[in-house]
């Protein structure tokens, strides 16, 4: 299995995903952690991994000192043009490949937001689990929110290729292709626009609800609650998406 992952998070990520729908939602979503877990200022917070520093920055602002880790060079360093007048002991940037130890702990929680599991094997992702785990204190929180099993298999059902018009008038256009045996979208995103056009191939394995609690159990933390998205709102696998996104909170057993 290739390591696409450390080609596909560079400049044209940036400037397409930052444009996305997803990052209209950042607001929404900090407002939704800060209150789901109970956020305040002081708060350590671990951002992990972090990408271009989304939530890490207003997190920071808010009042929260944060930690952001990313494997991808390319997003840190516009993280860190970003980061305006945040002084590093608000808000710090760090490279680090998250299915190692970290070396840091003591924080009040750990994020893992925007579907950033599957990308290599289970094995994989149970190491980044548990290096979000030791990262925490005791007692504290972990939350991974994500795409789920039944909520891509809802949208792939309607037989319709994603795409979506960007503000700056870029088409990204999508093209799945799930294998059920193994779990794994082998996807592709396809974009033309004003900055040119071009194409990032990526295979995700897309887990259910269970199996994401599985993994977080065998990493060593007690799952709490299933939320939908960012938001304290309960998860429910209703209506035409089965539910939405879907954000587990869990913490390590004191």
């Amino acid at each position: 299995m290739s390591d696409w992952w450390q080609a596909f998070f560079d400049a044209d990520y940036v400037r397409l995903w930052g444009q996305s729908e997803v990052s209209g939602s950042s607001a929404a979503q900090i407002e939704g952690l800060w209150s789901l877990l109970g956020l305040q200022e002081g708060s350590r917070v671990l951002d992990a991994p972090c990408g271009y520093g989304r939530l890490s920055r207003p997190l920071a602002e808010r009042g929260a000192i944060v930690l952001g880790v990313d494997q991808s060079q390319a997003l840190l360093e516009h993280a860190e043009r970003q980061r305006g007048d945040l002084p590093s002991s608000r808000l710090r940037y760090r490279q680090h490949d998250l299915r190692k130890p970290l070396g840091e702990e003591g924080f009040d929680c750990a994020l893992n937001v925007f579907t950033s599991l599957g990308y290599g094997t289970e094995e994989d992702d149970l190491a980044i689990l548990r290096t979000l785990r030791a990262a925490v204190r005791r007692g504290g929180l972990v939350f991974v929110e994500t795409n789920h099993r039944d909520l891509m298999a809802a949208f792939l059902a309607r037989g319709v290729a994603p795409s979506q018009r960007l503000p700056d008038g870029t088409l990204i256009v999508e093209d799945p292709r799930f294998d059920p045996i193994s779990g794994r979208m082998e996807t592709c995103w396809y974009w033309s626009g004003p900055a040119g056009q071009g194409k990032k191939p990526a295979s995700l394995r897309v887990y259910s609800a269970t199996e994401l609690v599985r993994l977080l159990e065998r990493a060593g933390l007690r799952f709490r609650s299933a939320h939908r998205g960012c938001s304290p709102e309960p998860f429910r696998a209703e209506g035409p998406d089965l539910g939405g996104r879907l954000g587990l909170l869990a913490e390590r057993a004191t």
